[in-house]
C-alpha cells in the first residue's frame, strides 16, 4: 500500500483547528490536508495567512504528531486580483509544511485571464517549491476545467511542471449532473494528475449528499484497486464535507450547524478502514503476480 492517505480538516467544518487536528491524529493518520475554502468552511480573510499564523498551526500539527501535505485553498484563479491573493496563499502554505496547494482555475469564459494568471503563479511555485494542483469543480458552473477528459489539454498548454491536477471524483457526479462516471473520466487525465480527491456522494431529490467512502454511488473498490496499481503514487486525500449538500443545480449547501463529532467519527473511521482495505487487497493480489512472474 504505497498511495500516501491523508484526511482533510473539511469533515470536520465548525471545529476548531485544535479539535479537528486531535481528531484526525485519533484516526492514527499521519497527514492532513488543511482547509480553507470560501463558502464550504468556516469564513476567515487574506489576513489569516500570516507567518504568526502559520507557526501557530505548525505547533499544533506537531503536538498532534501530523504534517500537512496539502493545503486546500480554492479560489477563481481568473480573477484579477488572484496572483497577489494566491501567492500569498502559497507562501503560507509552504511555511507550514505543504507540498501542495489546491484550487479551481476559474469560469470558462475567463480561461485567457487564467492562463496569463497561472503563467505568473507557476514561477512563484517554482520559487516556493510548492505544486499547484487544479481540482475539478462540482458546482455544475462551466469550468476551465471540469472533467478528466480535456483537463490534460490545459495542463499541456499551462507547460508548467508546478502545475497538475487534484482529481476529485465526488465533485464530478453533481458537476456534470451524473452524465459523466468517474470510474471512467478520470483516466484520460491521469498522467497529468498529481493528487486525488476521495469523496463518495449519494443523490435523492434533493441533490447530492456526502457520505462514508464505500457506501455511495461511486465504484471505489474498482478505483482504488486501480490507482494502487500504478507505477507513481499519489496522494489520496479523503475529503468529505459533510456539513455542504448540493442543491440539483449543483450548487453548494452549508448547513447553519456543525456536524455532530460522533457523526464525523463514524463516517471518517468507516471510509478510512474502507480505503485502507481496498488498496491493501491490492496490494496483495499484485505481490502474489510479480511473485508468480519470477518464479
Amino acid at each position: 500500500m504505497n498511495n500516501p492517505i491523508l484526511i482533510s480538516t473539511a469533515a470536520y467544518d465548525g471545529y476548531d483547528l485544535s479539535v479537528s487536528l486531535k481528531e484526525i491524529s485519533e484516526l492514527e493518520i499521519k497527514r492532513v490536508e488543511l482547509a480553507f475554502i470560501e463558502g464550504y468552511t468556516d469564513p476567515f480573510t487574506e489576513a489569516y495567512f500570516s507567518s504568526t499564523n502559520a507557526k501557530v498551526i505548525s505547533a499544533l500539527l506537531s503536538k498532534h504528531g501530523l504534517t500537512c501535505l496539502s493545503f486546500a485553498s480554492h479560489i477563481d484563479l481568473s480573477q484579477d486580483t488572484a496572483v497577489d491573493r494566491f501567492k500569498g496563499r502559497m507562501r503560507f502554505a509552504k511555511e507550514i509544511g505543504a507540498t501542495y496547494i489546491i484550487s479551481n482555475a476559474g469560469p470558462e469564459h475567463r480561461q485567457n485571464q487564467f492562463m496569463k494568471n497561472i503563467e505568473q503563479l507557476a514561477q512563484w511555485a517554482e520559487s516556493f517549491d510548492i505544486m499547484i494542483v487544479l481540482e475539478n469543480p462540482g458546482d455544475g458552473k462551466k469550468n476551465v476545467i471540469d472533467h478528466g477528459q480535456t483537463a490534460p489539454q490545459i495542463i499541456k498548454q499551462i507547460g508548467s511542471e508546478r502545475v497538475r491536477l487534484n482529481y476529485d471524483f465526488g465533485n464530478l457526479i453533481s458537476h456534470c449532473f451524473g452524465k459523466l462516471r468517474p470510474e471512467d473520466d478520470y483516466k484520460p487525465a491521469l498522467p497529468y494528475t498529481a493528487h486525488f480527491h476521495i469523496k463518495d456522494v449519494t443523490s435523492d431529490a434533493s441533490g447530492w449528499h456526502f457520505t462514508e467512502i464505500g457506501r455511495g454511488d461511486i465504484d471505489y473498490e474498482t478505483i482504488l484497486k486501480e490507482l494502487a496499481l500504478e507505477p507513481n503514487p499519489h496522494p489520496l486525500c479523503l475529503e468529505i464535507p459533510l456539513r455542504v449538500s448540493r442543491a440539483r443545480d449543483a450548487s453548494p449547501r452549508r448547513a447553519t450547524s456543525p456536524v455532530a463529532l460522533q457523526e464525523i467519527r463514524r463516517v471518517m473511521s468507516g471510509s478510512l478502514r474502507f480505503v485502507q482495505k481496498v488498496l491493501s487487497s491490492a496490494t496483495v493480489e499484485m505481490d502474489r503476480i510479480n511473485m508468480e512472474k519470477n518464479a
